[in-house]
């Protein structure tokens, strides 16, 4: 009677041992599912704080040195970024003039360059006046990526690399660089944000030119 009654049961546990699998399957589904739903709410969040203090820190019509360090440190560590610049466009004498460049976690003094040889990244994105989006190691020097004395020396070369043009019309301003060490590390919506910046610190530097 008993050999018969197990025999009888084994189907019952085997249907209910099934059921436990999918639950535990479907379980880790939506955890799964919730952990990105909370990474995508952190990033919101993270973008919202970097929009928000750069409203309350960026201030019309400081000096560009001024307002592109601060900016580097509204954004440098949550970005994390590798390297971050604003460069300044002299169209009249001809000259690209770096007025900070954050590279490797410290400030380096970068030499100015003449607009007309078109020979880096940011001349490309202040001759077609819009950003330019560079998601691999690979994509950047086929673009025409410009080492610097220190990327040579170490061999860390940032591998995604944004650029965004200050100001509108025919001559931009000048531009402002964020780069990662990670392949393709900024996402439509981050880069958004940094379109945002960019705008915003455009805004600020224009309020000092005016009359």
């Amino acid at each position: 009677m008993g050999l018969f009654t197990q025999n009888k049961q084994d189907p019952a546990l085997a249907e209910r041992d099934e059921r436990l699998q999918r639950m535990e399957l479907e379980t880790r589904e939506v955890r799964a599912q919730v952990e990105d739903l909370q990474e995508l709410v952190r990033h919101l969040d993270q973008d919202r704080d970097l929009l928000l203090g750069a409203l309350a820190c960026l201030r019309p019509g400081e000096d560009p040195e001024v307002l592109a360090q601060t900016l580097l440190d509204l954004c440098f560590k949550p970005m994390e970024l590798a390297c971050f610049y604003v460069a300044l466009a002299d169209w009249d004498q001809d000259e690209l003039r770096f007025v900070l460049y954050q590279e490797g976690g410290r400030t380096r003094s970068h030499p100015p360059r003449r607009l007309s040889e078109g020979r880096g990244l940011s001349e490309k994105v202040l001759a077609g006046r819009q950003p330019i989006y560079i998601r691999t190691l690979e994509a950047g020097r086929a673009a025409g990526s410009l080492l610097t004395a220190a990327e040579e020396a170490t061999g860390l070369i940032p591998h995604s690399w944004y650029g965004v043009p200050l100001g509108w019309g025919p001559r931009p301003a000048g531009l402002v660089s964020f780069q990662s060490f990670h392949t393709d590390a900024f996402s439509e919506s981050r880069r958004r944000v940094m379109d945002a910046l960019g705008a915003l610190i455009s805004t600020c530097m224009s309020a000092r030119q005016a009359p």
